[in-house]
C-alpha cells in the first residue's frame, strides 16, 4: 500500500492539493468507478473538477456524489450545476435531527487499482485551495493488498446504506429537491437578490464564510461597489481574491447573455436600475479594476478575451499583454526543455498533472486562431514572435522519410507514451508489443536504428527522433533498448558476483547452512553459465567482464568445460 500526505495552505509553494489530486485521479486509466462523500459543495469546487468529471463520465461505470445540506454549507448553484451536467448526485439529510452529515471521502476503483482520499476538504474552493487542509491518499492493488482491501471493505460497509440507496434519508437530486431545500433555508445562494439577500452562510468552525452576493456586492472586499476613481486606483493595493474566483464563472455566463440580449457592445452602463444588472455592473467594474492594476490572472483574462469583454480603447493592448504573458511561459519552456533544439514544439499532453498541460492547450488555441478557425484574428505581431523561436506548427514535408504519417496521429501516440510513463512503475521499460502502443514504439525504434545501419529508404524524421528520444531518455530508455537490457543484466550480475566473492572469504572453513549452500550453488551456476556464454558474446560484453576482473576462459578451456 502506498500512502501519500496531501496538505496545503501553510506552504504556498506546495502544489499538492485535493482538487488537483481528484482531477488527476479522474484522468487516470487505472480507475473506472468513483463515489464521493462530501459534507459541503460550492460551485467553485464543482467547476474545479468539471472538465475531468465530464471526461470520466463518458468512460466510468459509476460516478456518484453523496452531498450534505446541513448547516447551510452547500450552495444552490453547486447542486444546479451538478444536475445540469448529469453528474449523478444524492443528498443525505435527516429532518428535525441535530445530526450533521460531515464526511470528506473519495473512493476510486478499477480492475487492478484502488485509491482512497480522505481528509478535511469539501467540494469547495476553500477546501481545495484556500484553507489549511490535510488529507491522506491511499493507493493499493485491488484484491492482493490485504490491508488495503480490508480498508475498502470497511469503508463500503460503513456507507452501505447510502451506496445501495436503502437509507430513507438519501434523496436523488432533481429540480424539485433543490427548490424544496432552498425554500426551507437549507441552501445558501452565491448570487441572490431580494428577500434573504443579506443572509450569510453559517460557519461550522471548519470553513470560512462564503457570503451571499448582495447589492452592492463585494462591499467588504473591494469598496463600495462604485467605479474606482483614478485617485483610488493609486491609493489602494488591489489583488485578486478567492471571491473573484468563486463568482467568476457565474457572472461570466450572465455577462455573455447580457452581451447577446441587451448590449452587443458589451458595456454595462452605470445608470441601470435593474437589480441583476446592478450586480453585473459591479462585477464588470471589478474586472476592469483588476486589469488596470495588471493583477487579473491569465486564466480568467483569457476567458474574458474569448467573451470579447470590452476594455474601451485599451482592449487591444490588454489582449496583447495577456498574450505576452503566455508567450513568456513558452519562452520559459523553451529555455528549460528545448534549449538544445533549433525549433520549438509543445506537445499537447492529456496528462492532467503535467506542468505543461495549460501551455499545450494555449498552443492549440493559437494554432486554431492562426488558421482563422476560432477566436480573434491572428496578428503580424504574434506571427513574428512565434517565428523568433522557430515554432513548429506542423511537421515539415517528409521527403525520403518513412510513410509520411500524419503529424496529429504520431503525436497522439507520443502522448499515449507520455501517459504510460506517468506511472512511475513503468520507468525504464517499454510497452509490450502485443499492444498498439508497444508496436508503434517498436516501429519508431526500428526506423531510428535503420539509419544507424546505413539504410536511408525509411528512417525516422530527425524532429520526431529528438522528441521521442527526449521522452525515452527522461524515462531511462535508450534507443538500443535490447542492448541496454543485456548490458544492465551483465552489470547487475557482476555486482552480485563481487558480493559473492567477498562472502566466500567470510565463510571460509565454516560449515554452511542449507540456505548458504543454495546461495553458493546459484552463484557458482551463474559464473559457469556466463563463462560458457562468452563463446558467442560480442566484444562489448566481454569488455564489461574484463573491466570487472571476471575470469574469462579461452576457447580451449570453454571446450573442456563443456
Amino acid at each position: 500500500m502506498q500512502i501519500d500526505f496531501i496538505g496545503h495552505g501553510l506552504n504556498t509553494n506546495n502544489k499538492l492539493n485535493v482538487g488537483d489530486q481528484l482531477a488527476t485521479s479522474f484522468g487516470s486509466s487505472h480507475f473506472d468507478s468513483f463515489i464521493g462523500f462530501v459534507a459541503f459543495a460550492a460551485i467553485s469546487g464543482v467547476n474545479k473538477l468539471l472538465p475531468s468529471l465530464l471526461t470520466a463520465q463518458k468512460k466510468y461505470k459509476k460516478l456518484i456524489f453523496f452531498v450534505g445540506v446541513d448547516n447551510k454549507g452547500t450552495s444552490k448553484e453547486a447542486l444546479e450545476l451538478l444536475l445540469e451536467k448529469n453528474i449523478e448526485t444524492y443528498i443525505y439529510h435527516k429532518d428535525a435531527e441535530q445530526i450533521t452529515y460531515h464526511p470528506k471521502l473519495f473512493l476510486f476503483e478499477g480492475g487492478r487499482h484502488t485509491r482512497v482520499i480522505i481528509g478535511s476538504s469539501n467540494l469547495t474552493y476553500s477546501g481545495f485551495l484556500n484553507n489549511i487542509e490535510a488529507s491522506i491518499q491511499l493507493d493499493f492493488k485491488t484484491g492482493t493488498d490485504k490491508q488495503g482491501n480490508k480498508l475498502l471493505k470497511e469503508v463500503k460497509n460503513y456507507f452501505a446504506n447510502l451506496i445501495d440507496l436503502t437509507d430513507k434519508n438519501v434523496f436523488k437530486l432533481d429540480k424539485d429537491l433543490i427548490e424544496k431545500y432552498d425554500n426551507e433555508g437549507l441552501l445558501y445562494s452565491q448570487i441572490r437578490t431580494g428577500k434573504g439577500s443579506t443572509e450569510e452562510q453559517p460557519n461550522d468552525g471548519e470553513n470560512q464564510l462564503e457570503k451571499s452576493v448582495t447589492v452592492p456586492f463585494y462591499t467588504n472586499d473591494f469598496g463600495d461597489g462604485q467605479e474606482p476613481t483614478e485617485r483610488s486606483i493609486y491609493e489602494k493595493k488591489v489583488n485578486v481574491t478567492a471571491k473573484d474566483y468563486e463568482v467568476f464563472p457565474l457572472f461570466l455566463e450572465r455577462y455573455k447573455i447580457y452581451k447577446r440580449d441587451v448590449r452587443t457592445s458589451g458595456v454595462v452602463y452605470k445608470d441601470t436600475k435593474v437589480p441583476e444588472e446592478m450586480e453585473l455592473l459591479v462585477w464588470y467594474q471589478r474586472m476592469k479594476e483588476l486589469i488596470k492594476h495588471s493583477v487579473l490572472p491569465d486564466d480568467l483574462a483569457m476567458q474574458l478575451i474569448d467573451a470579447e469583454f470590452p476594455i474601451e480603447n485599451g482592449w487591444i493592448n490588454t489582449q496583447r499583454m495577456w498574450w505576452d504573458v503566455k508567450f513568456q511561459k513558452l519562452l520559459d519552456f523553451k529555455e528549460k526543455e528545448q534549449k538544445h533544439l533549433d525549433y520549438t514544439y509543445v506537445l499537447q499532453t492529456k496528462i492532467l498533472d503535467s506542468p505543461y498541460l495549460e501551455l499545450g492547450r494555449w498552443i492549440a488555441q493559437q494554432k486554431q486562431r492562426r488558421k482563422g478557425q476560432n477566436g480573434s484574428a491572428w496578428t503580424d505581431y504574434e506571427e513574428e514572435k512565434m517565428q523568433s523561436i522557430n515554432y513548429m506548427w506542423d511537421v515539415p514535408d517528409f521527403g525520403e522519410y518513412a510513410n509520411k504519417p500524419k503529424d496529429d496521429e504520431w503525436t497522439d501516440r507520443l502522448v499515449e507514451l507520455e501517459e504510460y510513463y506517468s506511472n512511475k512503475n513503468n520507468y525504464k521499460s517499454i510497452p509490450h508489443q502485443k499492444y498498439k502502443l508497444g508496436k508503434w514504439l517498436n516501429d519508431q525504434i526500428t526506423l531510428k536504428l535503420n539509419r544507424d545501419r546505413g539504410n536511408v529508404k525509411k528512417i525516422l524524421h530527425p524532429i520526431r527522433e529528438v522528441m521521442l528520444g527526449d521522452l525515452l531518455l527522461k524515462n531511462g530508455v535508450e534507443w538500443k533498448w535490447q542492448e541496454q537490457k543485456e548490458r544492465e543484466a551483465i552489470i547487475n550480475g557482476l555486482a552480485k558476483w563481487k558480493k559473492w566473492k567477498e562472502w566466500q572469504k567470510t565463510v571460509l572453513g565454516l560449515q554452511l547452512t542449507e540456505e548458504q549452500k543454495i546461495y553458493n550453488k546459484i552463484s557458482q551456476d551463474w559464473v559457469s553459465q556466463t563463462r560458457y556464454k562468452t563463446k558467442k558474446w560480442e566484444a562489448w560484453k566481454i569488455d564489461l567482464l574484463v573491466k570487472a576482473g571476471f575470469p574469462i576462459p579461452n576457447k580451449e578451456n570453454i571446450s573442456k568445460e563443456q
